[in-house]
């Protein structure tokens, strides 16, 4: 861990309140100007860990500062109702299926797919993705989660964007569920894993649209989607 010595306790706190979700922080060095502990006080839209990582970034990144994760703190709390007003309109939403479908052409082996999300009931709370190609029978849930994670990556706000890694159909308690797997990259390009499942209800493709929502929901969830984010 490097010393604070030409960096002062109030310019460390300055910085760390400026990050996503931080409310009040407080930093303590020792006789050396060595960092001791750091006490983060955040609400939840973020995890411990996300808040963590963030001031060990914005430390190395401003001043070349290295400090150990487990000398910061983190405590969380739900916002009280004095903001309320900016909380409502920054909450973040979850996304449903507007609508989707699929045009597909078995003798000349050609597809396209179209799926819409929504969080709200403006045309302005939307995302569309696309699919059309070369299509097998075989891709029947395939081809519809190809258009629905295209239509994810659409989202404002989103970081990078996600790829379908795999999709399975498996039986459970005597059901057919869809199962994906999206991969994405962060900015550090290190690869997160995103699991989501739907079982079919006769609604043809719908269990693979579902699947995709239940993989991302918690992920952009996090996201503030506000009416009049897309154009």
């Amino acid at each position: 861990m490097d010393g604070v010595n030409e960096v002062t306790v109030d310019e460390m706190e300055r910085l760390i309140c400026q990050l996503p979700t931080v409310l009040k922080c407080a930093v303590s060095v020792n006789d050396w100007g060595a960092i001791e502990e750091v006490h983060v006080l955040t609400s939840l839209e973020r995890t411990p860990k996300q808040v963590v990582r963030d001031v060990e970034s914005a430390l190395l990144a401003q001043w070349n500062l290295r400090i150990d994760h487990k000398r910061i703190s983190v405590a969380q709390i739900v916002t009280g109702d004095e903001d309320g007003a900016k909380s409502r309109e920054s909450a973040p939403m979850r996304l449903r299926i507007h609508e989707y479908h699929m045009d597909a052409d078995a003798l000349q082996q050609q597809a396209y797919t179209r799926v819409v999300y929504s969080w709200g009931e403006s045309a302005h709370q939307r995302v569309t993705g696309e699919w059309s190609g070369r299509y097998l029978p075989s891709q029947y849930y395939q081809a519809m989660a190809w258009a629905a994670v295209e239509a994810v990556n659409q989202l404002p706000g989103l970081e990078t964007p996600m790829v379908l890694a795999e999709l399975r159909t498996i039986s459970v308690a005597n059901r057919t569920v869809i199962l994906v797997a999206l991969s994405q990259y962060d900015r550090r390009r290190r690869e997160t894993l995103l699991i989501g499942t739907a079982e079919e209800r006769g609604d043809g493709q719908g269990a693979s649209v579902r699947a995709v929502l239940d993989a991302v929901n918690r992920k952009v969830s996090r996201i503030p989607l506000q009416a009049g984010g897309l154009s």
